[in-house]
């Protein structure tokens, strides 16, 4: 009997839960899988291709690219000027130690052991903005996939949410009933 019952539940889960052929044409025509390559290949793209296969028509997620690019070029650009500033102070330190006459008039102010001190803060701003690229490369592909997950969520103004005080056996509790209609 409790075999009957286990193949009854998994029939009637199988028959309810199946899609119809269309909603699986689409879903499967586009994924967070793909936009999240297509925003680890070329920044951005990601963004455009959940645009391209919106349901309700384009939305407009282009806007979000020259964010992208904006932030990236920022954010590179101040990682590249921490290499600079790290490489000038390296190259001063090591060219005061052989007792070169290529002192630069830049650092000339500065002792060895400012020029160690700066040498090292150089280092962590270079590895600090060096991990902030990262970081903005990494949160566009996620803000991809999570905006191709939600293409195809419907909002609906009948979904409601009631908490109502209830009495079980001898316990009192809390219910919450959901409503989709």
């Amino acid at each position: 009997m409790k075999i009957l019952f286990f193949i009854f539940i998994l029939i009637c889960f199988n028959v309810f839960g199946q899609r119809t052929t269309e909603d699986s044409i689409q879903l499967s025509a586009h994924t967070p899988k793909k936009a999240a390559i297509w925003s680890f290949v070329i920044p951005g793209a990601g963004q455009v291709y959940n645009q391209y296969y919106s349901p309700k028509g384009r939305y407009g997620a282009y806007w979000k690219v020259p964010i992208i690019y904006a932030s990236l070029l920022g954010t590179g650009s101040l990682f590249l000027d921490a290499v600079r500033t790290e490489s000038e102070i390296r190259t001063e330190y090591y060219n005061r130690e052989k007792n070169s006459t290529l002192i630069s008039a830049k650092w000339a102010n500065y002792t060895a052991s400012d020029l160690i001190t700066l040498h090292e803060s150089a280092v962590r701003k270079r590895t600090m903005f060096g991990l902030l690229v990262g970081g903005v490369y990494a949160l566009q592909i996620i803000e991809a996939s999570i905006d191709a997950h939600f293409l195809h969520f419907d909002i609906s103004p009948n979904i409601t949410m009631q908490v109502q005080p209830t009495y079980l056996q001898s316990t009192a509790g809390v219910q919450l009933t959901f409503n989709f209609n």
